[in-house]
């Protein structure tokens, strides 16, 4: 009886430790079909990067029009799972972007500057218009930030006047 109650209590321990690892999420519980697929399909979670709120001129001639826009980048953090980071976790993440992305915003203000300023009014207010200008920045934010590239552009403000 002794020698069972030798084996029985480890087992319980562990069995009780295991769980409570579980339930402050320390260890991951996965199904067979889940861990076959490494985590191709877990989807990351996602981070904004707010660049500055510009005014810029458009290349409207002989009329001057104006663009008021600010542009959010999309990241993906591969470190963290959908879901993940919330309130200040979020703001820490975000907040680490930032800091690997300022010795890079000289040139990303410069190329959003640049952009901008070879559209026109027409060009600009049409739907075709901003998913054309939105797929030209993502691609070329995309080629400024080879090692974290952006996933999306938002356009958080668009005005023309």
């Amino acid at each position: 009886m002794k020698g069972l109650i030798l084996v029985i209590v480890p087992v319980l321990i562990t069995i009780g430790l295991l769980a409570a690892a579980w339930q402050l999420k320390l260890l991951p519980v996965t199904t067979t079909a889940a861990a076959s697929t490494s985590g191709a399909n877990v989807p990351h979670a996602l981070i904004s990067y707010p660049l500055p709120e510009r005014v810029v001129n458009l290349a409207d001639s002989p009329a001057y029009r104006y663009l008021k826009i600010q542009v959010t980048l999309e990241f993906e953090d591969p470190t963290h799972r959908a879901g993940d980071l919330k309130g200040d976790a979020l703001k820490q993440r975000e907040d680490e972007l930032a800091k690997e992305i300022d010795p890079s915003s000289p040139a990303l203000q410069d190329f959003l500057i640049t952009t901008l300023t070879r559209k026109t009014a027409a060009e600009l207010l049409s739907p075709e218009g901003k998913d054309q200008l939105r797929q030209q920045l993502l691609d070329g934010l995309r080629q400024r930030l080879p090692n974290d590239p952006p996933t999306a552009v938002y356009f958080t403000q668009f005005v023309i006047q």
